[in-house]
This record gives structure tokens, sequence and C-alpha cells, in this order.
């Protein structure tokens, strides 16, 4: 150990270099990561969207179904 280094540890560059190497990777594959996350998330808000316009949609039809079965049934009855 010297005076200039007393905990006896020594980095040079080239060890700084291949870590920022392998950063820049990760980096990279995070990058990617991400953007296939912005992509499964804008596909499932369109999905929500298309269900939220029906949600209305599907009562109304069972109650009209509802309905018509009664009125055949009432009508049924009556011959």
């Amino acid at each position: 150990m010297s005076e200039r280094d007393p905990l006896g540890v020594t980095i040079g560059a080239r060890e700084i270099y291949d870590e920022l190497v392998g950063m820049r990777g990760d980096v990279r594959g995070l990058s990617q990561h991400n953007e296939a996350t912005r992509a499964t998330l804008a596909d499932h808000e369109d999905r929500l969207r298309t269900i939220e316009r029906w949600k209305y949609a599907v009562p109304l039809t069972a109650f009209l179904g509802v309905g018509s079965l009664i009125t055949a049934l009432v009508q049924a009855g009556t011959k």
C-alpha cells in the first residue's frame, strides 16, 4: 500500500470502460423492454375502452331478451 492508495485498491481505465460498456447494454435492454411494455399497455387501454363502450348495451340486450321471452310465453298461453 502506498500513501496515494491507503486501501490498496486500484481501478484502472480498462475496468471502468468494461463496466460502462456493460451498463450501455443494460440500458439498451431496459429501453427495449420499456417500449414493449408501452405497447402492451396501449393494447390493454384500447380493449378497456371497447368494453366501456358496450357496458350499457349488454344489460339492455338482456332486458329486451327477457321481455321478448315473457311476451312469447304470454302469447303462447292465450292461444
